[in-house]
């Protein structure tokens, strides 16, 4: 009985260590000259000093990054959404209104509603859904993303 306990202990003990990630809630990395900072927040704190080249660490940090892809977005597009947060109303003003869709996301990922512009200004009615977080996407005809913004309900 002692050895299935001391099994058991030990794969626990295995799996915790394997299963370590960091979940961070804000970060960023800023470069000047020669000198870099990178910082996360929310993740456990680790201290790294050197001398006569500046180097300090604060947190764990990810060195290796593998880009798997790149979107060229349409910055050519004006949009202005106002007011947000809201609990009623969006407008969303659109300078080339032609061939662009927006989606409207819960926070889950499920398709809210979908409509075509047809003017620059559309007006989006969302007094129906609960308070929270929305997620609404801009995209051209060719499913091309023009952005996605963050809108709250109050």
């Amino acid at each position: 009985m002692k050895n299935y306990i001391l099994f058991f202990g030990i794969f626990l003990l295995s799996i915790t260590i394997h299963a370590q990630e960091v979940i961070a809630t804000q970060g960023d990395s800023y470069t000047n000259g020669g000198n870099t900072i990178d910082f996360t927040i929310g993740e456990t704190v680790i201290e790294t000093v050197s001398g006569i080249n500046n180097r300090l660490t604060q947190g764990f940090h990810q060195t290796l990054l593998t880009v798997t892809s790149v979107e060229d977005l349409d910055v050519t597009i004006s949009v202005t959404i106002f007011p947000n947060p809201t609990s009623e109303d969006i407008n969303l003003v659109v300078d080339k209104y032609e061939g662009v869709t927006f989606s409207l996301y819960d926070v889950v990922g499920k398709l809210l509603t979908k409509q075509t512009l047809t003017a620059t200004n559309t007006n989006i009615n969302i007094s129906t859904y609960s308070k929270g977080v929305y997620l609404l996407k801009l995209s051209q005809k060719d499913n091309n993303k023009i952005k996605t913004y963050r809108i709250i309900k109050k």
